[in-house]
């Protein structure tokens, strides 16, 4: 742990504090914004603070303003190539430079005309994810100093959040901003410090390039941003509230508050309690309405069908069309913010908005002119390039599977292949396949087909009597997780447990879902260095396990084959067909 008598001391004498970052072993780098979106220009970096450890002085700390609206600024024209000379030198000679999320960073460098790109760059966001996903559960930097040590984070002096909080963060003067920023780029560099020694026990040095590619690959998607159709969005938003507004009327009750919802789930339906709260009541949360959903799905009653269209429209209208228009940058376009940190199985996250709620093309009214939502530009269309049955693909190839490795190798479809063996129709056999591979078990496969636990269990049995070296690897996976509360996936990198003995029935679907994820990082790498080039085709969003594309129309047919290539060879050979459907975004 390191004691808060090691703060950082100023060093008055920049061109000495510049010297001594470009030799320093390692450095800790922030930035600070007026507070507004530097991807859409609307935002701009106001100044940049660098922490090192200097011989003989222990830790040192500036902070170097250039563009505040109050206060003290330094010569753009003098300091901003000695800077820009410090840092571009170290990236790119593999020195440490540290900072608490390089992809926000690179944009803020890049607003001052500095390129951070480089060996030497790192992350400790995602250091603190990739060491361990599940602790802490924030990934703020203020949690990370508090975690790993015992710090409480920032420096915020009263005067400090008086003064953002009164006026706003753009108007905060740099002699303000002093302690606050040169303390984050100190701590930036200690918590680095402190995260080595875990990282090389996890050996994932040879995965870091892999992540920091994905970052440049994001900055630039969420640069280029999507055009969004406004006027689509505010009619299917205003449909939504009227179809909304009727609904509560005829059900009697509004299925929007989770009280309501829930009195009429247990107390009128008769439903299960599939999940409680920590107090031991009924819960209602994301992860338990997703099982009602699913219950409600195949109830032939009126009411249950209601309740699910208005939370369709109630998803659709408040997570999707309204937050579309809202959040449109000045130029017309959306540019969500994906985070390579946001889930426990290493998929990426979207938010502000969050795309990956987009569901697949659907005759639900509610989400049938969904991805209508988004255009291309004049001479421009939208293309999905989608895995099919990417993670299934990739659990058969890991069980090895002989039977349905050779449905997917010869291209048949393979929930009718499957459903011979349980008599269900294809719908039920994907819902089954899907249910166990998530971990599901008898309770959650009798919620959701509506039958006895009896015949639930027979569902499963007979799943795995067919196909018994996925039961085989799933109990391996169990137990090594049991053993080591972690498991090791194919790119290298882990997949961490709080709860080993608990959550041990999640190893395998872990191990698949986030292999998968990696093959989705991976192609990206591939497509962003083989096939994207500005103004022709360009990668733009990545959604579930597909990637859309801009493409020139005049080009489409010849991007559409390379895309495809790329995409279906997946490296490495995992011994398993990848099929890929090239097709218009939203047909």
């Amino acid at each position: 742990m390191y004691s808060l008598e090691e703060n950082p001391k100023p060093i008055l004498d920049l061109d000495s504090f510049l010297l001594g970052a470009a030799t320093a072993d390692a450095i800790g780098l922030d930035f600070e914004s007026n507070g507004q979106d530097c991807r859409d220009g609307t935002g701009y970096t106001v100044g940049c603070s660098i922490s090192y450890c200097l011989k003989g002085e222990g830790f040192v700390a500036h902070y170097l303003p250039f563009r505040h609206k109050y206060g003290y600024n330094l010569a753009r024209d003098i300091w901003l190539p000695k800077l820009k000379s410090v840092l571009e030198q170290r990236t790119k000679e593999g020195r440490v430079t540290a900072t608490h999320s390089n992809k926000a960073d690179i944009v803020f460098a890049d607003s001052l005309g500095i390129n951070i790109r480089g060996p030497g760059l790192v992350c400790t966001l995602e250091m603190t994810h990739l060491i361990n996903e599940v602790v802490p559960y924030s990934k703020k930097l203020s949690a990370c100093a508090k975690h790993y040590l015992n710090d409480e984070g920032k420096k915020e002096s009263k005067e400090f959040t008086t003064l953002r909080d009164k006026i706003g963060w753009h108007a905060i003067p740099s002699e303000e901003m002093w302690d606050y920023a040169r303390y984050d780029a100190y701590l930036h560099l200690l918590l680095y410090n402190a995260l080595k020694p875990k990282w090389d026990k996890e050996q994932l040095s040879e995965y870091w390039p892999r992540k920091a590619r994905t970052t440049n690959i994001v900055i630039e998607m969420e640069r280029r941003g999507v055009k969004i159709d406004v006027p689509l969005c505010e009619r299917e938003a205003a449909i939504g509230h009227t179809q909304m507004d009727e609904l509560v009327d005829l059900l009697g009750f509004n299925p929007g508050s989770p009280k309501q919802l829930g009195k009429f789930l247990i107390d009128e339906l008769g439903l299960p309690v599939v999940k409680v709260t920590p107090g031991g009541n009924p819960s209602f949360d994301k992860f338990a309405m997703e099982e009602y959903d699913q219950i409600l799905e195949r109830r032939d009653d009126p009411r249950a069908q209601q309740v699910l269209t208005y939370r369709g429209w109630q998803k659709a209208v408040t997570s999707n069309y309204e937050p579309y228009v809202k959040l449109l940058s000045p130029d017309g376009r959306l540019r969500p913010s994906y985070k390579l940190h946001g889930t426990k199985t290493g998929r990426m996250s979207c938010e502000k908005p969050n795309l990956q709620q987009i569901p697949k093309v659907s005759e639900k009214p509610w989400n049938g002119h969904m991805k209508s939502a988004f255009l291309g530009r004049p001479g421009y269309s939208l293309w999905e390039a989608d895995y099919g049955q990417l993670e299934l693909r990739l659990a058969t190839a890991y069980a090895k599977e002989r039977s349905l490795l050779d449905v997917f190798n010869e291209g048949r479809d393979i929930f009718n292949e499957m459903r011979t063996n349980t008599g269900l129709v294809r719908h039920d056999q994907k819902t089954l396949v899907y249910t166990i591979q998530y971990g599901g078990g008898v309770r959650r496969v009798s919620n959701v087909f509506g039958v006895s636990e009896a015949r639930a269990k027979q569902l499963i049995e007979s799943y795995y009597r067919a196909y018994p070296n996925f039961r085989k690897l799933s109990l391996m996976a169990a137990s090594q997780v049991k053993a080591k509360g972690k498991i090791r996936l194919w790119s290298g990198r882990y997949r961490h447990f709080q709860w080993p003995k608990d959550e041990a029935h999640k190893a395998f679907n872990s191990v698949i879902q986030g292999g998968a994820a990696d093959i989705v990082e991976g192609t990206m790498d591939r497509l962003f260095r083989e096939v994207d080039e500005e103004d022709k085709c360009m990668m733009l969003l990545q959604v579930h396990d597909s990637v859309v594309f801009e493409i020139r129309d005049d080009l489409v047919d010849l991007y559409r084959p390379k895309i495809v290539e790329i995409m279906e060879n997946v490296e490495p050979d995992f011994g398993v067909k990848f099929a890929v459907d090239f097709h218009k975004w939203g047909s």
